[in-house]
């Protein structure tokens, strides 16, 4: 997974995580899986992680990272995206396909403002919805709350119709390979 950060949280990353390698390119269904853009707010004094897939404006919502959680942000982003995929009442063998097909994050500063439009939006509903809630952001759901975030209309620069996110990211999961099921099938015919 390739996640396109803001410069704010470029620079909160460890060195050793930001060297690992550059970025490659890819093309067809994997570009449209691969791309992720992350921008780091800070919400309630607390340090937050929103990040937005390019392709269907699923959207992540990993709260109150600490310095060492910067670290591991790879486990956190995995975490979170697959319990949200859960939430989000995908079908289980979508749930694989999202599993099996996860690769290690790889980090850049490359941006696209329609992306970071969708992740100004949802920061700003974050903070309404905890401030209207008088919800502390420590005591929210993180797999629950990124699914609701996902299920909400969005807009996309240079698409007509309004997308939902959710929908979206379902459809993706259908067009990508499940490698299990492929090397399981490939088994039975041995």
């Amino acid at each position: 997974m390739i996640l396109h950060c803001t410069k704010k949280l470029y620079a909160k990353l460890p060195e050793n995580v930001k060297a690992i390698q550059q970025t490659a390119t890819a093309i067809g269904i994997q570009a449209q899986w691969l791309n992720w853009h992350a921008n780091l707010i800070t919400i309630q004094r607390r340090q937050c992680v929103i990040a937005v897939h390019d392709a269907t404006r699923f959207t992540l919502f990993i709260p109150c990272l600490t310095k060492k959680d910067f670290a591991n942000l790879d486990w956190h982003f995995n975490d979170v995206f697959i319990n949200t995929v859960l939430k989000s009442d995908i079908p289980p063998a979508l749930v694989d396909v999202a599993a099996t097909n996860y690769q290690p994050l790889t980090f850049d500063t490359n941006c696209n403002r329609s992306v970071q439009g969708t992740m100004n939006q949802v920061s700003q509903d974050i903070d309404y919805g905890l401030y209207y809630k008088n919800t502390s952001v420590a005591d929210i759901n993180p797999y629950r709350y990124s699914a609701d975030l996902s299920h909400r209309p969005c807009g996309v620069k240079g698409q007509k119709d309004y997308i939902w996110p959710d929908r979206e990211m379902a459809q993706l999961l259908q067009k990508l390979p499940n490698t299990n099921a492929d090397s399981a099938a490939s088994m039975n015919l041995r």
